[in-house]
């Protein structure tokens, strides 16, 4: 570790792998980062006091930092047993159901739990709630599942708070998991809420990253927070089960293995004696003309370099060419150019196409957290230093109205149009 001249170990910063996302230049006490003539963050020796908090926030791990004689407390030391809390164990799905079928949410989050239940050396379960789903049970299996726990009843045909909540905390209670997975949808948000209260459980929601801690078996669960702008690592250590909720296409879809077989338990359940709601008419997602973001396999989106109502019609071109959809961040939304359903970002939506196209996007982490599935990411940014380039696979420094209409003729000509 590099000293200043007081012998203080001092911070570095990575210059390859920072982002200029300025969150270091605000978490310093002391005003020792500021940015280099490059836009990159550089840290001055000698105001450095080497309190590691720059290390801390950075979202990219782009500081080279130790902690003198920082000491590792066992799990003694903590308060914690040493094999996690006794009695629980499994890292169980909720396995949520639209229109009689398991959301794909639930299978990536399947392939995770696999992921999970092996660094744990435990079982995979599904805890699926309905009326009739026994062809979704069949296909937790096909997607890693080893156990899935089933409570049906008429109550539960279509979803309301009270019967759910009462019936999967009625699993947990028998079935005692040491990890709860659940989609970050309407139904999964409003679910977790619900069953993490009647547990007395902690809950982290939105997460974009799940690992075991391998000193401590814990679930440390990562979430953006401050708006986006940090990404913190949560944990849970004395209550049971550890509850996250994940966005859609956030976790990778694991492949589907046809005729796995597993254990399947069926579980009484009576409908809490209340008054429960009566569902007049259900009514699904309005998606503005049919049009969902998430699902294309193709995004062009418009970022704030981009956002310009005359150009709409040349990004909408580009879209059509490929064949996908024309998205935007969040500033298009704020100006009233396009409605929030095709808003991609931390406050928007999570999306993994194929080909992600970004038009002066400039890349804050809010919204770099939201793209990480995509398979291939193209940025056209006059800016050179901005964000985006770090994570793009093809990079194109211009202005937009100038690059995008070759683009444009380049793939026409290509495709033979």
């Amino acid at each position: 570790m590099a000293k200043n001249s007081k012998g203080i170990e001092v911070a570095e910063i990575l210059q390859d792998k920072c982002i200029a996302c300025q969150i270091c230049i605000g978490e310093c006490p002391v005003g020792a980062i500021d940015l280099s003539p490059e836009g990159l963050a550089l840290v001055d020796p000698e105001l450095c006091i080497g309190c590691g908090k720059c290390q801390e926030s950075c979202p990219v791990e782009a500081v080279k930092f130790e902690r003198a004689g920082k000491k590792e407390l066992s799990r003694e030391d903590r308060g914690m047993p040493s094999e996690g809390v006794p009695g629980y164990e499994g890292v169980a799905v909720f396995i949520e159901v639209q229109d009689g079928e398991g959301v794909q949410v639930s299978w990536e989050l399947m392939g995770k739990a696999r992921e999970l239940a092996e660094k744990l050396s435990t079982r995979v379960l599904g805890f699926l709630l309905g009326e009739g789903v026994d062809h979704i049970a069949r296909e937790a299996f096909a997607h890693g599942c080893d156990e899935v726990h089933v409570s049906e009843h008429e109550v539960l045909a279509s979803y309301r708070s009270a019967p759910y909540g009462h019936a999967l905390t009625r699993l947990c209670e028998r079935v005692k998991p040491e990890i709860l997975l659940m989609g970050a949808t309407h139904q999964g948000r409003d679910l977790a809420g619900v069953v993490a209260t009647h547990l007395k459980t902690g809950l982290t929601a939105d997460c974009t990253d799940l690992s075991i801690e391998d000193r401590t078996r814990l679930l440390l669960m990562t979430r953006p927070t401050f708006g986006g702008n940090i990404m913190a690592t949560i944990y849970c250590e004395h209550r049971r089960p550890q509850m996250s909720t994940v966005r859609p296409m956030v976790m990778k879809l694991p492949e589907r293995t046809p005729g796995r077989e597993g254990r399947k338990v069926f579980h009484e359940w009576t409908p809490p004696p209340v008054e429960l709601p009566h569902i007049v008419e259900f009514m699904g997602d309005a998606l503005e003309g049919g049009m969902d973001i998430v699902q294309s396999a193709a995004l062009v989106v418009a970022g704030m370099g981009a956002c310009d109502p005359e150009a709409f019609h040349l990004l909408q071109e580009l879209a059509d060419v490929v064949g996908g959809t024309l998205a935007c961040s969040r500033p298009v939304v704020e100006a009233g150019l396009l409605p929030y359903e095709r808003q991609v970002g931390q406050t928007g939506k999570t999306v993994a196409p194929k080909l992600y196209i970004a038009v002066g996007v400039s890349g804050a982490i809010q919204h770099l957290v939201a793209i990480q599935g995509a398979e291939k990411i193209v940025a056209i940014n006059p800016d050179p230093n901005a964000p985006i380039f770090k994570v793009a696979d093809v990079g194109i420094v211009g202005d937009y109205a100038r690059v995008i209409p070759e683009f444009i003729n380049q793939l026409k000509n290509r495709m033979g149009a």
